[in-house]
Parts: structure tokens; C-alpha cells; sequence
């Protein structure tokens, strides 16, 4: 049965400093789970983690298995 996407946020990505996650880190953490948000989190302005909701994750290793890659 297909999800209607209503039901859930389209996810989205946004960059953000280590300082800005450090001093709003519930903010980032409600809005990744809650709001389908993503980040890309930068420390001197280079990529460093990227934060996403459990359920975006959790389909990024589906998609991943799908195409034969491992999970380790």
C-alpha cells in the first residue's frame, strides 16, 4: 500500500555550524524527527556529519541493501 505524502514531511536539508547544533541542539533534534528536516553540519566550513530523523535513516539503509550495498 503506498503512503499518501501527506502523511509524512517531504525531507528537506539545511547547513548548519557544530557551534549552531551545540547551542540549539533540541531544536535540531525536534525539527529532524518531527519535521522530516535535514542537516548538513559544517566545522571550519567543511562537511562533517549530517544529521537526519530515524525514519529518513532507516530508509537510506533499505534503499542501500536494495542496491547491494553492505551494512557493516
Amino acid at each position: 500500500m503506498a503512503h499518501s505524502s501527506s502523511t509524512r514531511p517531504k525531507p528537506t536539508g539545511v547547513t548548519i555550524t557544530v557551534t549552531d547544533l551545540r547551542t540549539e541542539l533540541a531544536k535540531y533534534l525536534e525539527r529532524a524527527h518531527y519535521q522530516a528536516q535535514h542537516y548538513l553540519v559544517e566545522r571550519s566550513h567543511e562537511p562533517f556529519v549530517a544529521l537526519l530523523g530515524i525514519e529518513e535513516y532507516r530508509r537510506l539503509l533499505r534503499a542501500a541493501g536494495e542496491a547491494g550495498g553492505s551494512q557493516s
